[in-house]
């Protein structure tokens, strides 16, 4: 006992020191960083607005975060005192994510742009911090249309990374702009507002069930979850939730979720059969991937593929069941080969009730299993 009391006044005291030496630490090194971090933004609004000698926090200007392009700060940038235009900070998604200067001058004009963090892929996104790719900002109009591919030069094999840029720069200039205009003499925009494309997300259980099966369609639906067989394997993959849709006392389709492996953490995807076996529709109720290339699978136009498509099919890449989607396509086959194990439980569940479809073999078909190929 005594030992005992010895070892945890022992071990209380060292994680007494060791607080106090993270502590000492912290308030060593938080001035040196603070002091880097404004090194960096003073070097930077310079690159971006060279022909201003000064430069200050706009009066009145409050941080736009209402979308997935934060505007965070805006400072004025000045000759002999005379306001010139402005700088805007701004952070944003791309492939990653990106933080931004970026120059702006009274008559809406762009003077310059400057990363101050782009965490895209190596050898690809990176491509955007080159000159080859930034330059081509400096003197664009910010009411001009930022499209990737037509009035913005692309960067070969990072499409995702230009559009994310493209998309940053336009929303962080108009702002900056509509500063200038009501605060400085600036001149006015000739429109509103860009359209920020948000990210998709996932469902919920319940979000997904209302999204299957839409009232002005189906009408009145009630959803009866099954707890047998919750837990079980498929194809080394986890059920998840099994349930029944019903129209009155009639049952018009099952729902299985099933977790699985996609290219990085997971997935659950919730799939509904009809009593024809055929698919009504596979909603993502989970997905760990890339935060933008692989979460384009959380997309309407990704996912709505596989409605139609009968339980007894296989859905393989390369047989035009779907599109995989471009630089993903790990996660595509992932989320596939999930489609098809769930319905393939669901099909079952239908048999089991009697409704005219046949059971199928969890282990008579193929699936793409492409992440086993890393």
């Amino acid at each position: 006992m005594k030992n005992m009391l010895k070892l945890g006044l022992s071990l209380a005291i060292y994680a007494s020191v060791a607080c106090v030496c993270l502590s000492l630490v912290n308030m060593v090194t938080a001035p040196a960083i603070a002091a880097a971090k404004e090194r960096e933004l003073n070097a930077g609004l310079a690159v971006v607005f060279a022909d201003a000698d000064t430069f200050e926090a706009a009066p009145g200007f409050v941080s736009d975060t209402a979308t997935s392009v934060k505007v965070t700060n805006l400072y004025l940038a000045k000759k002999a005192g005379q306001v010139m235009g402005a700088v805007v900070q701004a952070n944003g998604p791309t492939y990653d994510k990106a933080e931004m200067l970026i120059g702006v001058t009274l008559n809406r004009s762009i003077t310059g742009i400057q990363f101050l963090s782009l965490t895209d892929t190596p050898g690809f996104g990176q491509k955007a911090a080159e000159p080859e790719f930034s330059n081509q900002f400096a003197g664009k109009s910010i009411d001009d249309a930022f499209n990737a591919g037509s009035d913005v030069d692309m960067i070969g094999g990072a499409t995702i990374t230009t559009k994310g840029v493209s998309q940053l720069i336009k929303y962080a200039t108009y702002v900056a702009g509509e500063y200038l205009a009501a605060n400085c003499g600036g001149a006015a925009g000739t429109g509103e507002a860009p359209v920020i494309a948000e990210a998709a997300t996932a469902f919920t259980f319940e979000e997904a069930c209302e999204s299957i099966f839409p009232a002005e369609e189906y009408g009145e639906i009630s959803i009866h979850e099954v707890e047998e067989g919750i837990g079980d394997v498929a194809r080394s993959m986890i059920v998840e939730q099994k349930a029944f849709a019903l129209s009155g006392d009639k049952i018009i389709a099952a729902m299985v979720a099933v977790r699985g492996q996609t290219y990085k953490y997971g997935g659950v995807v919730l799939t509904a059969v009809g009593a024809d076996g055929n698919i009504i529709g596979a909603r993502i109720l989970e997905l760990n991937d890339d935060q933008n290339q692989g979460q384009l699978a959380l997309e309407e136009s990704y996912y709505n593929q596989f409605t139609g498509l009968n339980a007894a099919e296989s859905i393989l890449n390369g047989e035009g069941k779907y599109d995989a989607i471009t630089g993903a396509t790990i996660t595509s086959d992932c989320v596939a080969d999930m489609v098809k194990v769930g319905a393939v439980e669901a099909v079952n569940m239908l048999a089991e009730k009697g409704l005219g479809v046949t059971a199928i073999d969890q282990n008579s078909y193929q699936l793409n299993e492409n992440y086993l190929e890393e």
